[in-house]
């Protein structure tokens, strides 16, 4: 939904844009010479009029270009689980579909036992205090762990459905 409506709104300033400079940036347009309707209107307020929009739309252009996981996306419900192939257990089908940090998070949740408060979980990989949490609200978010309030900290409980299979 929003990558088409920003494909909407880039086509229309691009036509507007386009339109303006075309029609009126050549001799004839708005301004440059006197229409009788009192004080002119320099060509070069035209000129900003029709090429600010074109630069603010190849901006948006190029920032959906870089950064794409911006601009869709899976649909907000059930967390993602990764296909298990037969036989291999789940934790290993998460962990290779995993990022660098993540997976550090996670191998150590499993060294654990499942279960580590927050401040712990970021002392022992190393990581700082917002990348830890924004690791553990990606996986909380696509069901791979939970988090319960335990005094100032969370306590991180790491999904059942991976505890179970981890031994085999």
């Amino acid at each position: 939904m929003r990558s088409s409506t920003l494909f909407f709104i880039l086509v229309v300033t691009f036509v507007v844009s386009f339109l303006g400079l075309f029609v009126f940036g050549f001799e004839g347009g708005f301004g440059g010479r006197g229409h009788g309707m009192g004080a002119e209107v320099p060509r070069s307020f035209w000129l900003v009029l029709f090429v600010v929009p074109l630069v603010i739309a190849l901006a948006v252009l190029g920032y959906a270009l870089v950064f794409p996981e911006l601009s869709g996306g899976k649909p907000e419900g059930e967390p993602s689980v990764p296909a298990v192939e037969k036989g291999e257990p789940a934790l290993d089908a998460v962990l290779r579909v995993l990022n660098d940090g993540e997976r550090k998070v996670i191998e150590t949740l499993v060294a654990e036992g499942g279960t580590m408060l927050q401040k712990d979980i970021r002392w022992k990989t190393g990581l700082s205090r917002v990348k830890t949490h924004r690791i553990l609200f990606r996986l909380a978010k696509r069901g791979i762990v939970s988090a319960e309030k335990y005094y100032n900290t969370n306590r991180i409980v790491l999904a059942d459905w991976l505890m179970k299979q981890k031994t085999t």
